[in-house]
């Protein structure tokens, strides 16, 4: 059996004169974190409206569980959850209140209120009005909403855009318990990080077309990109630098970046490193070098 819940070929999209989208071909699998990476402009907004049905006239096929999906093939969008703009609710209703009412049209099968709530970190506020909320915890009162006819696949457009460090944090956990609940999601970001803490597999879009696409667990395999973490920068950088095998890439807080095609696994930087302190080294996914990060907002 395959294990591609949703496979997309040949995405195209144009305004006028203007193409948004230009032959985007991609699959993904079942029960992934899947990242479309992209800066602003780059088309990756655009294809997230295709799903819902709230961009059309596109061409392309798209197919889920293999098989082809018609354009207006209504029942199918039942099996998805979209966060695709910032959600909006009852300001002046509680969390509680607003999912009910969503509950009441919502298909068969929805999820137990309290449940949802339990899973987005809200329970212990879902009597609170939604104008006392922050914004990140709407951005989490937005995925309860998605969740309420209990979606197989979530599509949440830059679930992590104006969300401070802290409710970043809180973004991330939950849609990693959201892919151990057996959820698949599929999300858009401009933020390599957003891909590299979150994502299971990624593909790259840039000028409409997408030029990458792979697992991070091959991705960080094949990279030769690593990070060393130590007390002693100065002394490190030193040997590093004198070990004619490394690039320094970069160096930020105790971080030092760099980058070999000779050296194969932990042991060998240890190696070299072996009289001085080290905190951590780790591989590096290096996206760096299928993204143009200058184009981004991070």
């Amino acid at each position: 059996m395959s294990n591609k819940i949703l496979s997309f070929k040949n995405i195209s999209k144009s305004y006028s004169n203007i193409v948004a989208l230009e032959q985007i071909s991609f699959d993904i699998p079942k029960n992934s974190i899947f990242g479309i990476l992209g800066a602003n402009g780059s088309g990756k907004s655009t294809f997230m409206k295709i799903l819902p049905g709230l961009i059309q006239n596109w061409s392309g096929e798209i197919f889920h569980n293999g098989k082809f999906v018609e354009k207006n093939n209504i029942k199918l969008r039942d099996k998805f959850g979209y966060l695709i703009e910032a959600p909006t609710f009852y300001e002046y209703l509680s969390a509680r209140k607003n999912l009910e009412i969503l509950s009441r049209i919502s298909p068969n099968h929805s999820l137990d209120i309290d449940y949802i709530l339990e899973l987005v970190n809200l329970k212990s506020r879902s009597e609170d009005k939604v104008s006392a909320y922050s914004y990140g915890m709407k951005q989490r009162l937005g995925i309860a909403q998605c969740l309420i006819h209990n979606p197989e696949i979530l599509i949440l457009d830059e679930p992590n855009n104006g969300l401070d460090p802290n409710g970043i944090q809180d973004m991330i956990k939950l849609i990693k318990n959201l892919r151990t609940e057996g959820k698949t999601i599929c999300l858009s970001t401009h933020n390599l990080r957003d891909v590299e803490e979150l994502c299971t597999h990624f593909t790259v879009f840039q000028n409409g077309k997408n030029s990458k696409t792979c697992s991070m667990e091959k991705q960080i395999k094949n990279s030769k990109t690593w990070i060393v973490n130590t007390k002693d920068i100065d002394s490190a950088l030193e040997k590093l630098k004198n070990s004619d095998i490394f690039e320094v890439i970069s160096v930020f807080n105790k971080n030092i970046l760099i980058e070999s095609m000779e050296i194969q696994s932990l042991d060998d930087i240890h190696e070299i490193l072996s009289d001085i302190e080290i905190y951590k080294i780790s591989k590096e996914s290096n996206l760096i070098g299928y993204f143009d990060a200058s184009k981004t907002d991070s």
